[in-house]
């Protein structure tokens, strides 16, 4: 073969290595490109999601006519969470004792942060208890989840807890010997 030809297939070889190199660093672009436009819309709808008011009653099915509440209703008729108004406290968190502008005496189970549940399982709870209504059982009057709050509001039962009642108030079995 002359050295003429052996040339004009090392360029064509170049050429197509060129052609082939820059269509794979375009594509690479052009992904790039997308990936980074699709992480921004996703931070963009779940930034939107985090900020919006959290609905409690999602379907028609779910209407449990309860009041979502806002923190701050719920700050002044507790005295913002004072100690002197702390009821008592369980594995949800602390309990207080409040009172509504309307008069109505009630009660705040407000979220402690180590408790670990989320607002999906928080949701599920409140629709749980709310649609467990019973003559027997403490009332739901509404719910707050606002400012990474989450709070079950129940009317208040002035004659103290449960365990009052089975243990006494000096720990003695009253019920139960």
């Amino acid at each position: 073969m002359p050295a003429s030809e052996l040339d004009v297939e090392s360029g064509h070889r170049k050429n197509s290595t060129r052609i082939v190199a820059s269509s794979i660093a375009g594509f690479a672009g052009i992904l790039l490109i997308g990936c980074y436009f699709i992480y921004k819309f996703r931070r963009s709808i779940s930034v939107k999601l985090t900020n919006r008011p959290v609905q409690i009653n999602e379907g028609p099915d779910d209407d449990l006519g309860l009041p979502l509440l806002s923190i701050s209703t719920l700050a002044s008729a507790t005295s913002n969470f004072s100690e002197e108004n702390k009821i008592g406290e369980g594995g949800f968190g602390p309990v207080y004792k409040g009172r509504l502008i309307d008069g109505k005496d009630i009660a705040v189970k407000r979220l402690s942060s180590s408790s670990g549940q989320g607002i999906n399982e928080f949701k599920t709870e409140v629709k749980l208890i709310a649609k467990l209504q019973h003559r027997n059982l403490v009332r739901l009057v509404g719910c707050c989840i606002q400012e990474k709050e989450q709070m079950l509001v129940y009317e208040y039962m002035p004659n103290g807890s449960l365990d009052s009642f089975i243990f006494g108030m000096n720990g003695k079995d009253l019920l139960l010997g």
